[in-house]
């Protein structure tokens, strides 16, 4: 099977000739093809090339254009500082004024100089693979987009604090994901990757109450574009988990610190379950018996609908051995 039929045998609910191996590459994929992280962010061909090299070395099933959270906000206005060998951030946040939202505008893909980049990554993997790997585009959720827009703590805030005004904000942000989510599916993108990590941080509450009504309006609009749909909330959602809008998730990211068995109980089925073993503790910090066993351990649990992965990206640092390590434990079964 190629790595894109034996991810969507897994989605529909099919046997496939092993497990989907869908670990998250960004800062190792530098690594491996041995470039600065600036030249992996801003240089889509480069990205690319990480991707490929993992993808084909590593036996990983998916190829994405993730790299930072910051491609919208770049677009919208926000100083990005893009360090030599770190991930990008905003030296300022655009909307460290509240009263400078009256002033954002929607940006078309096309328009953005980090968002047409993603559009073009997902263009050079079509051309460059053809159908043999499924493609993720990436969009961050409108909690996440928020955050980037405001800051993290000036967000938190105002959530309880300023409720109308982040409404204005996140009706904004659900606008512009949107866009860029549909230009990417016109590019060729199989699946659509929704980021919404802050989401976590914001609490059990807040999800139920504003956050997961955002996420089902992105991934039903996604659906609705004939893409597949990935969403990824980084940290410990397991005092939500009942809540997580699966009939519209086709893939869900858990983090290592989420049980998993309740993740797959939860889900009942109606998702892929993504995860979940410890990026640091097993994958940088670990031997590649150490790897295996926890793979071998998450494959007990997750049963059919299921795919391979660390709970969040895979390390710079980690060694090559225990990466390979997954794909030759995936091949044994």
């Amino acid at each position: 099977m190629s790595s894109k039929e034996r991810l969507f045998a897994r989605i529909e609910g099919s046997e496939s000739d092993r497990l989907p191996n869908l670990n998250i590459i960004m800062q190792f994929g530098a690594r491996e093809i041995g470039v600065n992280y600036r030249e992996y962010c801003t240089d889509y061909r480069t990205l690319a090339r990480g991707n490929i090299a993992c993808a084909q070395k590593y036996g990983i099933d998916i190829v994405t254009t993730m790299s930072d959270p910051m491609r919208e906000a770049h677009d919208l206005g926000t100083n990005v500082v893009f360090p030599d060998d770190d991930v990008p951030y905003p030296e300022i946040p655009l909307l460290n004024d509240k009263t400078n939202i009256k002033n954002l505008r929607l940006v078309k893909p096309e328009d953005g100089r980090r968002m047409s980049d993603t559009v073009k990554t997902i263009g050079f993997y079509k051309k460059e693979l053809g159908e043999e790997f499924p493609v993720a585009g990436w969009v961050e959720g409108c909690f996440a987009e928020s955050a980037d827009l405001m800051g993290v703590t000036e967000f938190l805030t105002d959530l309880y604090a300023d409720p109308e005004y982040v409404k204005e904000l996140l009706e904004f942000c659900l606008e512009q994901a949107l866009l860029y989510a549909k230009a990417q599916v016109l590019a060729g993108a199989d699946i659509i990757g929704v980021g919404d990590a802050i989401a976590s941080v914001a609490g059990p509450n807040m999800y139920r109450e504003l956050a997961c009504s955002y996420q089902k309006k992105i991934l039903m609009a996604i659906r609705g574009m004939g893409a597949k749909t990935k969403l990824h909330i980084c940290g410990n959602i397991a005092p939500f988990l009942e809540q997580i809008p699966y009939e519209y998730v086709d893939i869900l990211d858990v983090d290592w610190m989420v049980p998993l068995e309740e993740a797959v109980l939860q889900s009942a089925g109606r998702s892929v379950i993504s995860g979940n073993y410890d990026p640091v503790a097993i994958m940088l910090q670990g031997t590649p018996d150490v790897v295996r066993n926890a793979v071998t351990d998450c494959m007990k649990i997750a049963g059919l609908k299921y795919a391979s992965a660390a709970g969040c990206e895979i390390p710079k640092f980690t060694p090559p051995e225990n990466l390979l390590a997954v794909h030759e434990q995936l091949n044994m079964f």
